[in-house]
């Protein structure tokens, strides 16, 4: 039996990658999508300050599916100039001339906001998350100052912070920070990831504030862990499984030549409702 080949999914050396759950759904579409193939999945992870024309000459391979592209923009030129095909998902932006997988920001964003309108929740508050290699992240901010007017909202300064990190405690901290400094509070709060909102769920709840009564929580990505918190929460659900998938089938499209490049694929979030707003 011929030995399979390799298709490299690349991505940072960090245990973070692994832990998060919107990593670990990509990561379970890709390894089922490659189920009753003739390729196999070869994890190469990079280090810091990593050579990438070593570090590709070391991992020989047919195709590379990009995990966290913006932070490995040299490996991503690099393969482009050995003539490696490759497929990077999400922080899509303008003028960008590869394959790309990557959700609607401005859906997502507008669907939240719509919800608010209809709910009646007028003072709006946000958790930004880290963006400087987040360029969703960046995008979603944009999006939500653009945006405010159009759906009738209002946003206070005071009630707007940027997580240092993307995980839960820090959602927790900048919420809390929110409630303790400013003489107000919003009626709800939209957050960049789920972990951040179920984070401010948690520091309403602490603080005796009810959710969603008082202040609204929605977030986004649509993590299992959302379902399971109290309140539950609402959140605005990418297809993370589905964009794993979809980055195995194109890049066996272009390492066999079914597809011509750029191969650039739009998924639509979804408004998952629940109890937090």
């Amino acid at each position: 039996m011929p030995e399979r080949k390799k298709i490299g999914l690349l991505t940072s050396f960090t245990s973070e990658i692994f832990e998060g759950e919107y990593f670990v759904r990509i990561i379970t579409g890709i390894i089922n999508a490659f189920w009753n193939t003739h390729y196999q999945m070869k994890l190469i992870t990079v280090q810091k300050d990593e050579e990438p024309k070593v570090k590709l000459a070391e991992e020989p391979v047919e195709g590379l599916l990009f995990l966290t592209w913006t932070i490995h923009r040299s490996f991503l030129e690099e393969a482009g100039k050995v003539g490696i095909p490759t497929v990077v998902i999400n922080d899509f932006e303008p003028g960008f001339t590869g394959n790309i997988i990557y959700g609607d920001n401005r859906s997502g964003v507008e669907q939240s906001l719509q919800h608010l309108k209809n709910t009646g929740r007028t003072k709006v508050g946000m958790l930004h998350a880290p963006d400087d290699a987040s360029l969703d992240s960046r995008e979603r901010h944009k999006l939500w100052l653009e945006l405010l007017g159009r759906y009738e909202l209002t946003a206070d300064p005071a009630h707007y912070r940027k997580c240092d990190y993307y995980f839960e405690e820090d959602g927790y901290l900048k919420m809390l920070d929110i409630i303790q400094k400013s003489p107000t509070l919003p009626q709800a709060m939209l957050c960049f990831n789920d972990d951040i909102a179920i984070g401010a769920l948690r520091a309403l709840k602490e603080s005796w504030i009810m959710c969603p009564a008082q202040v609204a929580v929605i977030g986004y990505d649509g993590i299992f862990k959302g379902k399971t918190v109290e309140p539950s929460l609402t959140t605005v659900s990418q297809p993370l499984e589905l964009m794993g998938a979809e980055m195995v089938r194109t890049i066996i499209g272009l390492i066999e030549g079914k597809l011509e490049e750029p191969v650039q694929k739009k998924f639509t979030p979804e408004l998952v409702i629940r109890r937090s707003c």
